[in-house]
């Protein structure tokens, strides 16, 4: 448990969604948040039969319809990533940015706590924010699962170019990174970021092939490692003060009988010791991403105007190359990624490529009909040629069942949209955006 914690007005209470963007505040022992939501399957066959779903609703209600009424959550989710609502107060399309701060702080601890029972003892919690939320967010991460669960703060580069109108030009937002066993036990199942073999290269013609190399010294004084190296140039080298060689000498004669010693500046510099690519284990990720290695907004949105080129798309969507990362480092094929702030689709795209399952939720019927169901209809079609696609040769492949989950508060969506929705899954290759895709 967290020794400071952030209070807010009626943090005592529950929120439950109201309709299509309203929230309203319940006491906790209404009676109402004792029956489970229902669960409308809005796909042909067995309920959740699938390793894939896609939630029409909101996250919290949708939680508790699939805890209730199936096993869909039994295996344990290993990644949860949310991009939710920065609470910013901006002018946004596709969804409500403007939650007093109450609301916003109560509606991310409600999710988060129903979430936490379900997480795999290796499981991470990656939160995307900027900077209006994110102190106030790691407060309420923190009283959930606990500071110590904390891991890191990514600052991911979603900009590229300059706004000269502000203070400073903003063009980083940041990703919480919680675990629930603590940051050492989360690193021994983490993936590490894979080496670019492009970097490799064959200096010398070694007949191994192509090669990277590290210096040749070690941190710290060790007699057995203080010895003297002559250089191919005939130089006679000593460890730098305070360090050792990285091996001691019967070690590194042998290397250098086998040639995977380099002496760089015409064989007058100091050793380095050779690593070939069957030697490479990756490197441990750096907190700060750049745009060359994860994409921007604005990468994001030319992938979905190729997609929806008759509809004005999200105005900060994040690219598949982010999501690739958070679930390379965070999963293993097979595992169960959640999104609870769907939007266009990003997360279950990438998840559905790298084939680990998925629980995607939105809770606008209009986002699922125009941008998420036909986005993810393409993905599974082999119909998405953007974003990681030529990277990971994805061809298509899998299923995805589909299900509505009414608000336990507010209206229902109509009939009209409820059939909206189902026409176009019974019909996906009747949308236009299927030809405009290939």
């Amino acid at each position: 448990m967290a020794e400071v914690t952030l209070e807010w007005k009626n943090k005592r209470l529950a929120l439950l969604a109201s309709g299509a963007t309203a929230y309203e505040w319940i006491d906790p022992s209404s009676k109402l948040l004792e029956q489970p939501p229902q669960l409308m399957m809005m796909t042909p066959g067995q309920a959740c039969g699938s390793s894939n779903l896609l939630a029409v609703g909101d996250g919290l209600d949708v939680l508790a319809a699939i805890t209730s009424h199936t096993s869909f959550l039994e295996g344990g989710i290993r990644l949860v990533y949310i991009d939710p609502p920065f609470n910013t107060n901006a002018d946004v399309r596709c969804y409500g940015d403007s939650l007093n701060r109450s609301m916003w702080l109560s509606m991310l601890r409600d999710r988060l706590t129903l979430l936490k029972p379900h997480l795999t003892s290796d499981a991470s919690v990656w939160v995307h924010l900027d900077d209006s939320e994110v102190h106030h967010a790691r407060l309420v991460m923190d009283e959930v699962f606990g500071d110590g669960a904390f891991v890191a703060s990514v600052i991911w580069q979603k900009r590229t170019t300059r706004e000269s109108r502000s203070a400073f030009s903003n063009n980083h937002d940041t990703i919480l990174v919680y675990a629930p066993n603590g940051a050492k036990k989360w690193k021994l199942s983490r993936n590490l970021i894979k080496k670019d073999y492009a970097e490799l290269k064959n200096r010398d013609n070694d007949p191994r092939g192509p090669w990277t190399d590290a210096p040749f010294t070690a941190p710290g004084f060790r007699a057995a490692q203080q010895y003297e190296i002559k250089t191919p140039s005939g130089e006679v080298l000593t460890p730098p003060r305070g360090r050792s060689w990285y091996a001691t000498e019967i070690t590194y004669r042998r290397l250098l009988s086998e040639g995977k010693i380099w002496f760089p500046k015409g064989g007058a510099g100091s050793p380095r010791i050779k690593i070939f690519s069957s030697q490479l284990r990756g490197l441990v990720p750096f907190t700060i991403w750049g745009s060359s290695e994860t994409g921007t907004n604005d990468d994001a949105k030319r992938h979905l105007l190729s997609l929806f080129p008759e509809f004005s798309v999200f105005d900060t969507p994040k690219p598949e190359e982010l999501l690739e990362r958070i679930i390379h480092i965070s999963t293993n094929p097979g595992d169960l990624v959640v999104d609870l702030f769907g939007g266009s689709g990003t997360t279950a795209s990438v998840a559905q490529k790298m084939g680990r399952r998925w629980l995607l939720v939105e809770r606008s019927e209009r986002t699922v009909s125009q941008f998420t169901l036909p986005r993810l209809q393409a993905v599974v079609n082999g119909l998405d040629p953007f974003g990681i696609t030529e990277q990971l040769g994805w061809v298509g492949g899998g299923k995805f069942e589909v299900t509505y989950v009414p608000p336990r508060l507010g209206k229902s969506l109509s009939q009209k949209q409820l059939h909206k929705i189902i026409s176009m899954i019974e019909h996906p290759k009747t949308k236009n955006f299927l030809a405009t895709a290939v």
